[in-house]
């Protein structure tokens, strides 16, 4: 239980995505314009990863690698983001008509986010259980939403303050993010 705690956490905190391998870092900066966006686009993200990693790990382990289709693993791994995408865009329509036209607005912008692709491929170096796939699924989306909502706060805080023309919109942001990002790094030598 421990085991998967800790990767629960270093996936959000220490290990984030985002600040560490730089994925997903152009829709950040984009999406992190409004709190309604950014929630919007971060909880679909949550939600598509977590579904994604464990996909992916029974696409490995049921077809891939028994037939021996190395060759053709990223085809059937954007077969699944989009199949995922889709069919979550189909019931929230069913289920939710008055989110469906919010969702309907951000699928282009999800199918297009590199960072499930990313996750999809470096998990495959951790050799994680399916379980282990879930919660490396939840934790990289959540790690994604808490930075994406973060940004937004940074956002919005820099917009309201007094910052030298040189250094206002994304300069700033981006200092902030590296900022924030090594001040993240420090918690990796937690134990």
């Amino acid at each position: 239980m421990s085991e998967l705690f800790g990767l629960l956490f270093g996936a959000v905190l220490v290990n984030n995505l985002v600040l560490t391998t730089l994925v997903g870092l152009d829709l950040q900066v984009t999406a992190s314009q409004r709190m309604h966006t950014a929630w919007l686009l971060g909880l679909a993200t949550l939600y598509c990863l977590s579904l994604c990693l464990p996909g992916a790990y029974l696409i490995d382990h049921l077809l891939i690698i028994p037939l021996q289709l190395q060759y053709l693993d990223l085809l059937f791994y954007m077969m699944l983001i989009m199949g995922i995408v889709y069919a979550s865009q189909k019931v929230v329509a069913l289920f939710f008509p008055l989110l469906s036209e919010h969702v309907n607005a951000i699928v282009p912008v999800i199918l297009v986010n590199s960072i499930f692709l990313a996750v999809i491929l470096l998990s495959q170096d951790q050799s994680l259980t399916f379980f282990g796939s879930f919660y490396s699924g939840v934790g990289t989306g959540t790690g994604f939403l808490f930075l994406l909502l973060v940004l937004t706060c940074l956002r919005e805080r820099i917009d309201n303050d007094d910052v030298p023309v040189s250094f206002r919109g994304l300069p700033i942001l981006l200092m902030a993010l590296g900022i924030f990002s090594m001040g993240l790094m420090g918690l990796a030598g937690l134990k």
